[in-house]
Parts: C-alpha cells; sequence; structure tokens
C-alpha cells in the first residue's frame, strides 16, 4: 500500500512500511504533537460483507484485546480509528526487530538466553489469560526485541476472548485454521476443530513450549520434508526428545518441554503461570549450581568499583531540575507499577506528555552523556 505513504491518520504520518501480512500493512508514522514515532496498523474497510467484514472485525477486536492490558511485556496500543476507508490502530514503534530477525541472525541460544526472553513471555499471557483473552498465534515474528533483555509481545490479531458474551461475533469460521501451522496446537489444526473443538488458552502454552524448543534447539520440534508432512507430524507424532535435537541442553528443561508440548491438552500444563512457574525455578537451580574447585590456595583479588557518575537533567519548558546518579547507562522512562526507570519523568509531566515505561537510555561514555 505504497499508496498511503505521507498520508495521515488520526495525526499521525506515515512515512514508511515497516511490515505487512494478509490485508493489514504497518507502517512508521510520526506524532508531530508529542513529537515521537509510532507504529500504525492499516487495514481496507471492506464495502460489503463476507470473509473480509470479518478480517476487520477481527482487526477491531485486536484494538479491544491490546488496549484491555497493560503490561510491561504487552505492545503498548495508543488509539483506534477508521476513516476514509480504512481503519487503523496506533501503536509503540519499537525498534530493534522480532525475535524471529535475531533466530535468523542467529539461531541458537543458550538456555539463559532464552529464559531471559520466555519467562516474560509467558508471564505476559498469564496476564491477558486471566482477563480471559488467549494470543492463539504465538510465534518468534510476534515477539518484539527493543533490547536483548525485553521482548514484547505484539498482534492479538487471532485474539479471543476465552468467555465471550452471546453478542460477541463468532470470529473462526468452520473449518478455519488460525495461528501460524509451525507453532500452532494440535487441536487448532485437527480436523475435529470443524465441528466445533474448544481451543482455550492451553494453545498459548503448546505455542510457546514450541518456540523455547526452537531457541534451545535451532530446530522445530517435528520432522517433515513439506508444509503437510509437518503438519500430520504434528498430530501423530510426538516430539523430537530435547537432547537428540541439542544434547547440550540441559536436562531439566526436556521434563518441561515434554509437559508444555503434549498433544492433548489435559496432560500439559493448565495455566500459563504454571509455565512460567516451572521455568523460573528451572533457571533457579541452574543458577545454583556450583562447580566445586581443585583443592589448593585461592586469593581474590579485588575489583575497582566503577565509580557513581551524576548528572542533572532540565525539563522544558517547567526549567525543574533533576539530578541522577548511577553507573554508565541510566534508563529514562515512566514508573509503572513496581517497575521504575532510573529516571522517573511521571511527578514532572511525563504522563501528559506521552513518555512511556522505557522511553531512552542516557549512556556515559568517554567522558560524555549520550541520549538514545
Amino acid at each position: 500500500m505504497e499508496e498511503l505513504l505521507g498520508q495521515s491518520f488520526g495525526g499521525y504520518e506515515l512515512k514508511e512500511i515497516v511490515g505487512a501480512g494478509g490485508m493489514a500493512s504497518i507502517y512508521k508514522g510520526y506524532d508531530d504533537k508529542l513529537s515521537r514515532w509510532v507504529a500504525v496498523k492499516v487495514v481496507p474497510i471492506p464495502a460489503a460483507e463476507g470473509g473480509e467484514e470479518v478480517m476487520l472485525e477481527r482487526f477491531r477486536q485486536e484494538a479491544k484485546a491490546i488496549a484491555a492490558l497493560r503490561h510491561r511485556n504487552i505492545l503498548t496500543i495508543y488509539s483506534y480509528g477508521e476513516e476514509r476507508g480504512w481503519a487503523y490502530i496506533v501503536m509503540e514503534y519499537v525498534p530493534g526487530g522480532s525475535l524471529k530477525d535475531r533466530m535468523v541472525a542467529r539461531p541458537l541460544f543458550t538456555w539463559q538466553e532464552a529464559l531471559t526472553i520466555i519467562i516474560p513471555v509467558a508471564q505476559a499471557l498469564a496476564f491477558a489469560h486471566q482477563r480471559q483473552i488467549i494470543h492463539r498465534d504465538i510465534k518468534p515474528a510476534n515477539i518484539l526485541m527493543p533490547q536483548d533483555d525485553w521482548p514484547l509481545l505484539a498482534d492479538f490479531g487471532l485474539a479471543k476472548m476465552q468467555q465471550s458474551s452471546g453478542n460477541s461475533p463468532n470470529l473462526t469460521m468452520p473449518g478455519q485454521v488460525l495461528g501460524t501451522m509451525a507453532y500452532a496446537a494440535p487441536e487448532q489444526i485437527a480436523p475435529e476443530h470443524a465441528q466445533g473443538l474448544k481451543i482455550d488458552s492451553r494453545v498459548d502454552i503448546y505455542s510457546l513450549g514450541i518456540v523455547l524448543y526452537e531457541l534451545l534447539t535451532g530446530k522445530l520440534p517435528f520432522k517433515g520434508d513439506n508444509a503437510f508432512d509437518l503438519l500430520m507430524a504434528r498430530l501423530i507424532d510426538m516430539p523430537i526428545p530435547l537432547r537428540e535435537a541439542n544434547p547440550n541442553v540441559p536436562s531439566i528443561f526436556s521434563a518441561i518441554l515434554n509437559k508444555a508440548l503434549a498433544p492433548e491438552p489435559n496432560e500439559r500444563y493448565q495455566l500459563m503461570d504454571d509455565f512460567a512457574q516451572a521455568l523460573s525455578k528451572a533457571r533457579q537451580e541452574l543458577s545454583q549450581s556450583v562447580v566445586t574447585p581443585l583443592p589448593g590456595q585461592y586469593h581474590l583479588i579485588p575489583q575497582p568499583e566503577e565509580p557513581e557518575l551524576k548528572i542533572r537533567l532540565r525539563v522544558t519548558p517547567s526549567g525543574q531540575e533533576i539530578l541522577a546518579s548511577g553507573q554508565t547507562e541510566l534508563i529514562i522512562g515512566r514508573a509503572y507499577k513496581s517497575m521504575a526507570p532510573d529516571v522517573d519523568l511521571a511527578p514532572y509531566g511525563g504522563s501528559k506528555a506521552g513518555v512511556s515505561r522505557r522511553h531512552g537510555r542516557l549512556i556515559h561514555r568517554e567522558g560524555d552523556w549520550l541520549a538514545e
């Protein structure tokens, strides 16, 4: 949709295409009022009812789903609108690409790196599930990575209310398969789904388990020469044993992933929070493993502490000053619940000005402070 470049929706000018899929295109847009970049997801409004009307209703549902979820690891939505034959969602812009981009560059992750990503995503999904929202399309492309240790769950286009009211539309057509095949749970692709097989939050547990398996092994847990073979393997075969795919993975993850990837939903973790806690416990146990040193005498060499650095910030136009101190990097943003940045701008009008939870960084390098 190149023709939309340069146009404005809701006051946001579309500057650059950054992604596309199905009917939707995602643009990098600019907010003149708050001087910030945003992501604008745009779809055409169909002139007649039919399959496209269902897609538009999913798009509206995505906006409502994300707007209802305020969590550190879920992409923030700013607004929704429909104008001039187009519907759009305005979201926070996240530089850094997706987990999929990182996996293309480096397919294999250490268990520490994998858990740094998967545990926060599991906690974000548990938060969504507690509010009766199922994602149904967990995959690396839908996990954004603004920083190595900060994943953001995005794209709730297939989200479903777990206990929807009688007035809510059924957005799954009979026999329709939702979610990306490589990460979909068996019940999402089984023939029984055409006859109304219930899809619940356990599909997200299965899909996130596949993402973790792939991070640890660099491979998917099923074999197949083509898409059909992979599809059938999901319904017939058990996953390839974790340590067969990568013998260097700690054995503690085998039992965890065997349970998460159980073909029968009743044999999996029943709650995403249980899956997250199992992974957190595994990380704690592995981190506490201590290698016993060989007999002998050892002397600890004290390491010099980094000096505490100070910086004075001036808030415009009020002229208020903020004195901050720390090491070589400071996070600037807005406090949210128990999470607080090094420099909290909320008391200085940050919320009104549109400051996000992690708005930027100050980095001390070669005697100067750099803003990022």
